[in-house]
């Protein structure tokens, strides 16, 4: 066979394997939901999340209120893997929180409600999607558990900022890590007055 044939033979199996690889991604991708967090009235951020994980929204308030003297916890979006691993996911914006400046003081607070003896591994400042962002990582425990987590610290608005955070065994924060980086790479603001 001259080479004129050969490099056409070779282009035209290159090409085929090209498209089956197509193929078996598309059929392999996840589908995703966009959710909105809305909360005192106000539509905060969107967040994209798998199809397959399930997801639970915190109630707010009743009626009757918050009782004298006790702060309104913030509503709570989490989400978990449907295959039923130990693996929470949740976001929220605080109403007491408004800079990230303050996030380190927030953490140390938040530390003693999610996990036990929290060791802080690592933190940064970095820009998400425009906005000025600031992750915490590190262990804990949780009834006795090794639980790895991972906070992210978003700043919204002027007064206001998202947190994101993952806990979970160091197994299953690794195998579900492309989810958890995606989910918390796809959080947008929502377009209001007085975004930075």
């Amino acid at each position: 066979m001259d080479s004129g044939k050969e490099l056409i033979l070779m282009v035209k199996k290159t090409i085929f394997l090209n498209v089956i690889i197509l193929f078996i991604a598309a059929g392999v991708a996840q589908a995703q939901v966009s959710i909105t967090y809305t909360a005192r009235g106000k539509q905060h951020f969107t967040m994209t999340i798998p199809d397959d994980w399930r997801v639970n929204v915190g109630s707010e308030t009743g009626p009757s209120g918050t009782p004298e003297g006790e702060k309104e916890p913030p509503r709570l979006i989490s989400a978990m893997p449907n295959s039923g691993v130990p693996l929470w996911f949740g976001m929220w914006v605080p109403e007491d929180l408004e800079k990230i400046r303050d996030a380190k003081e927030y953490m140390v607070s938040l530390g003693l409600d999610l996990l036990d003896d929290v060791v802080t591994t690592e933190s940064k400042s970095d820009v998400l999607n425009s906005m000025d962002v600031y992750y915490v990582s590190g262990t804990g425990k949780k009834e006795g558990e090794a639980m790895d987590f991972r906070a992210a610290f978003i700043q919204l608005s002027q007064e206001s900022v998202a947190i994101a955070i993952y806990i979970g065994p160091a197994e299953t924060t690794k195998s579900h890590g492309e989810d958890l980086t995606q989910m918390i790479h796809s959080l947008q603001p929502v377009n209001r007055v007085g975004l930075i």
